[in-house]
């Protein structure tokens, strides 16, 4: 079985006896350890016995259900029959081997920007170890037209990526790809999503605003914006000037009224 990271999965119990699970008894060994855990006992979920047991649920066909997968479920589960507590197993084991693919960026996602250097990593946990591929699976990366990305030859399930981001890498998805036998099973995707404001000035003398979490760019010749500017202050002056000159004209002050109102006579010797 194969899952990603955040993923739910079902593990099925071929080997059932009691159709209400009261037979059923689920084990699980983790990676690289001999510790033997028992998960489900009798039907039941042991709440008490894995900090996971949130986590964890039976089907109406007895089998295991493991939500929001973690890197650390990776593994072999085991299902058991027991007619009785007290009693002997019944039947042989019907073991499934969870495998768990994982994506992660070595390079801090707050400093993904352009022209910084990104390195991915793609991994598959399985039952046998950290990056150690099952006879038959591979992991590849899916090719993007038009990128610099410098993928590692690697036989092993856990595969470098590395590119120098360009501007068009904004909210780009990059995807690992599990093949088994020659068929995709599973695939997962990292988005490199740039954290910072980008105000640039092209060859163009284009200003250029990016608003982050968006590929969206609005572009604005300075002579567009020159000529705005000059436009607004023209504007501006013409209806300064236009005011005054329909403005009403001041009323005079009483005395200068009776001073124009009034006749002068010369007086000739």
């Amino acid at each position: 079985m194969f899952s990603r990271v955040g993923d739910d999965v079902s593990l099925p119990c071929n080997n059932v006896v009691y159709p209400n699970c009261s037979s059923t008894t689920w084990i699980y060994n983790s990676v690289g350890s001999t510790v033997t855990i028992e998960e489900v006992a009798f039907g039941k979920i042991k709440v008490d016995q894995t900090e996971r047991s949130d986590r964890l649920s039976l089907g109406s066909d007895c089998s295991l259900h493991v939500s929001d997968v973690r890197a650390e479920d990776a593994g072999q589960y085991t299902c058991q029959q027991y007619l009785t507590e007290t009693g002997p197993q019944h039947g042989g084991d019907a073991p499934v081997h969870l495998s768990v693919l994982t994506i992660s960026s070595t390079t801090p996602v707050t400093d993904l920007k352009s022209n910084v250097n990104m390195t991915l990593r793609c991994s598959l946990l399985t039952y046998m170890g950290h990056g150690t591929c099952i006879s038959g699976v591979s992991l590849s990366w899916v090719p993007k037209t038009g990128t610099n990305a410098q993928v590692t030859l690697d036989t092993s399930c856990d595969i470098p990526l590395t590119v120098t981001l360009q501007k068009e890498d904004n909210n780009r998805k990059w995807t690992c790809t599990l093949t088994e036998k020659g068929n995709v099973k599973i695939s997962i995707d990292f988005t490199s999503a740039f954290s910072d404001i980008e105000e640039k000035t092209t060859d163009n003398d284009d200003i250029i605003s990016t608003v982050p979490g968006t590929s969206n760019a609005v572009k604005l010749p300075i002579s567009h914006i020159m000529l705005f500017v000059t436009l607004t202050i023209m504007a501006a002056i013409v209806t300064i000037h236009t005011t005054r000159r329909n403005r009403p004209p001041k009323a005079l002050p009483p005395q200068a009224e009776e001073t124009s109102g009034m006749e002068f006579h010369v007086l000739e010797e």
